[in-house]
């Protein structure tokens, strides 16, 4: 978790939401991008000492000041990463931080 992981100064996590949820959240996708996002962060996102889930809805969301949207789109992206919808570049970075995590055989 990094210091960009709080809402109104209060550390979140991420919680992994069931695939009946999912199944919501796709169809939330499929209406936009922004919707879908939102759906996410609203089924994922919990405050880290109680667990209590920051949103109520993705309605509370929308309604949050524009100004506040880059960094609703940030949590609901790594809220998408803590639910397997994309990856973590930190992940895939490991995995070819060289640009040849496999090798075949022996370089000539």
């Amino acid at each position: 978790m990094s210091a960009r992981d709080s809402w109104n100064g209060r550390p979140v996590k991420y919680g992994e939401f069931t695939i009946w949820q999912g199944r919501a959240v796709r169809e939330a996708f499929r209406e936009d991008g922004e919707t879908g996002s939102y759906t996410c962060l609203a089924l994922s996102l919990r405050y880290a000492d109680t667990d209590e889930l920051v949103f109520a809805s993705v309605d509370e969301i929308n309604a949050q000041p524009f100004r506040h949207q880059q960094r609703l789109l940030y949590l609901a992206a790594e809220a998408a990463k803590a639910n397997g919808m994309i990856e973590d570049d930190a992940q895939v970075a490991d995995a070819m931080a060289n640009g040849h995590a496999e090798t075949v055989g022996p370089l000539n």
